[in-house]
């Protein structure tokens, strides 16, 4: 079964982790001793009730040669309970595998757990499976034929239709050889996944943590996408802090990197007791926790019934979560949304198993399709056409994408929904655009990928800015132009500000549109700036923008620019007119792209706050570290242009901030 090593050729290594799976006492954990000589069950209760309890660990390593190369291989054993009361710690040993060895003893034949586990592993899209036919020794022949055809029976409706079944003895050792051939075969056809390590930051998922004398703390766990390698800075999910990658041992043997597929452990900097099973290691730039995800389910019973107000038990990765489902859309769909009591570390693909509210039965499996969940809309038809085009591969949902979302797509959100590095998802974009995507590509705020809008929506709306301004210098010879606020709302752009920006960008990085100051014009159009342009320009606006979320009264600015009272206030009357400053309260004026920051941060405190009560002054004072009479002003002027409502003590959203500032 295992070929010498041939010192000068060159050296590989292969890895494949197998979760075992299967009914109580159908002999998991002594099928894995004798394929690896490790006993799994390490707790005195284990060894004393002879029933596995906790995740076993044991690993079996060989070597094999494939086109003159040698590589060293190594199949990890991941031995989950098969007791029901223990079904938490068999759903985290199988969230992160991609092959399973489901264990029937031939004595008992097909048993409860049996019917589970299977049915987990066919919803956790578990890619490999083989059946280990073990007790062999304690029936006759017809009786091992009759529990064949029960297994072949049961895997006739799922993805393992096709999967080997080795009858076994654990007494013997009959038939072991032949199943341990096949999982070398196995591990031999793994190929190192190159999109895995180019195109995903690394994500790793703890099963354990314990500290080493001498050492520190330790953990285990699996890569589930990327690499990294000793000395790499990490974030730990759990705690929201970084941490480093002192050290990497995979079995026994110290290792320098870690790869996607890897079962290793790791140690690292911080305290033992504050990593936990479920929690991930994980490239800092993709650290998003959520308590909402849209996701496609598919469930063992079609006459099972959701309840919104149910709780019910998600498995996910190795975590465990008290979740709220709701259906999105109409019957038929496989949309629903998912609300967890607790911060979420997800990403698109993840599968996960939910349980009923009492924790007896697996009802249902899927996977994460979108973190990035909006206020309002979540069943709409454009919504329900976004969920549907994220079930696609990434090229293909692009593509369908660019063309659903009006607001254009939104590269940054997408790339961390997926989990994408840059610079592949640069690459593929140029290839897609080359090959005739319709779309045009922008930059928002300091993002370093682009938002991709359909073609045809940038040119209308392109349009529509190009001809506003046509008009506006027909009949305002004598006028520079007008400010972006003001453009926005001359011409109804029913998007957001940062698209409207955006778009503005385009057509003044293309030379389509000029701007003087803060005035927007067409190329040809040429007036000076008024004087009381100029003196904002110069003395005021600089103090604005300086002064962030706390904007001056009037008399600070005239204290500021040593412009006499009067005429400050005919300044900013002037400019206030003009759209480039916006009055909130009588002796106080902010910069529109402020007023929109303060619009947002009111929209993420609606956004946090899940059982949609609103929020207080002391709260909005808190979150803005705006001063309690300041948070008054300002949040009097927003009910005032219907943006928030007033109930007692508490103030609503009443519309969505687009269809206030056009952002």
């Amino acid at each position: 079964m295992s070929a010498s090593p041939m010192p000068l050729q060159p050296l590989e290594e292969r890895s494949l982790i197998v979760a075992t799976a299967g009914h109580v006492d159908h002999g998991k954990s002594s099928l894995v001793g004798r394929i690896t000589g490790v006993d799994t069950d390490t707790l005195a209760e284990e060894k004393s009730r002879g029933l596995s309890i906790n995740l076993g660990y044991a690993y079996y390593h060989y070597e094999s040669s494939r086109r003159g190369i040698v590589s060293r291989n190594i199949i990890g054993f991941v031995d989950v309970p098969g007791h029901t009361d223990f079904i938490g710690n068999m759903l985290a040993g199988v969230g992160a595998v991609d092959a399973a060895m489901l264990v029937i003893a031939a004595d008992d034949g097909i048993m409860p757990q049996t019917l589970e586990h299977c049915a987990i592993l066919n919803l956790l899209g578990v890619s490999r499976v083989v059946v280990a036919l073990t007790k062999i020794d304690r029936v006759d022949a017809n009786q091992l034929e009759q529990v064949k055809a029960q297994i072949n029976s049961l895997l006739t409706h799922t993805r393992f239709a096709q999967s080997p079944v080795f009858p076994v003895s654990n007494v013997s050792d009959e038939g072991i050889p032949a199943l341990l051939d096949y999982l070398q075969d196995w591990c031999d056809s793994v190929e190192s996944n190159a999109d895995s390590l180019q195109h995903h930051h690394f994500r790793y998922l703890v099963d354990r943590s314990f500290s080493v004398k001498g050492i520190g703390t330790v953990v285990t766990g699996t890569a589930r996408a990327g690499f990294a390698s000793i000395g790499d800075t990490v974030l730990h999910t759990g705690s929201g802090t970084t941490t480093k990658i002192r050290g990497l041992r995979l079995d026994q043997s110290a290792i320098k990197l870690i790869e996607h597929g890897q079962r290793a452990a790791a140690n690292i900097t911080l305290g033992h007791l504050d990593v936990v099973r479920g929690d991930w290691l994980i490239d800092p730039r993709i650290y998003h926790p959520v308590t909402r995800f849209d996701a496609e389910l598919q469930f063992l019973a079609a006459a099972d019934e959701i309840l919104e107000q149910a709780q019910y038990h998600l498995h996910i990765g190795a975590s465990h979560h008290i979740v709220h489902l709701r259906k999105l859309g109409v019957a038929g769909n496989p949309f629903y949304q998912i609300k967890s009591n607790a911060r979420l570390i997800v990403h698109h693909g993840d599968r996960f198993v939910l349980r009923d509210p009492a924790a007896v039965h697996t009802i249902a499996g899927g996977r994460v399709l979108d973190i990035f969940i909006p206020r309002r809309g979540r069943a709409n038809e454009q919504r329900l056409a976004v969920l549907a085009a994220m079930v696609l591969p990434t090229p293909e949902a692009i593509g369908v994408l660019v063309d659903v979302l009006p607001e254009g797509l939104d590269l940054a959100q997408f790339a961390l929904c997926r989990n994408l590095r840059s610079e592949p998802l640069h690459d593929l974009v140029r290839s897609l655009l080359k090959a005739g995507l319709p779309a045009v590509t922008f930059l928002r705020d300091k993002s370093e990928l682009p938002t991709l809008l359909q073609e045809g929506r940038f040119q209308s709306h392109s349009t529509r800015i190009l001809d506003y301004l046509q008009q506006f210098h027909a009949k305002n010879r004598n006028q520079q132009g007008v400010s972006e606020p003001l453009l926005s709302r001359e011409i109804r752009f029913d998007g957001s500000h940062h698209l409207f920006h955006a778009i503005l960008q385009v057509l003044l990085d293309t030379g389509r549109v000029k701007r003087t100051g803060t005035l927007l014009h067409l190329p040809g159009h040429e007036t000076a700036l008024s004087r009381e342009e100029e003196e904002f320009l110069t003395r005021v606006r600089p103090l604005l923008l300086k002064a962030g979320h706390v904007a001056p009264r009037t008399r600070e600015l005239m204290e500021m620019t040593g412009i006499p009272l009067k005429a400050l206030d005919r300044l900013l009357r002037q400019i206030n007119k003009a759209g480039t400053l916006i009055k909130v309260a009588e002796n106080r004026y902010y910069l529109p792209e402020t007023i929109v920051e303060i619009a947002e941060l009111v929209e993420t405190l609606i956004n946090d706050n899940d059982d949609d009560g609103g929020f207080t002054v002391i709260q909005f004072r808190d979150a803005s570290g705006i001063g309690r009479n300041l948070c008054i002003e300002i949040l009097e002027y927003f009910d005032r242009i219907g943006y928030t409502r007033r109930d007692e003590n508490r103030r609503f959203l009443r519309t969505d901030k687009n269809n206030i500032f056009g952002c």
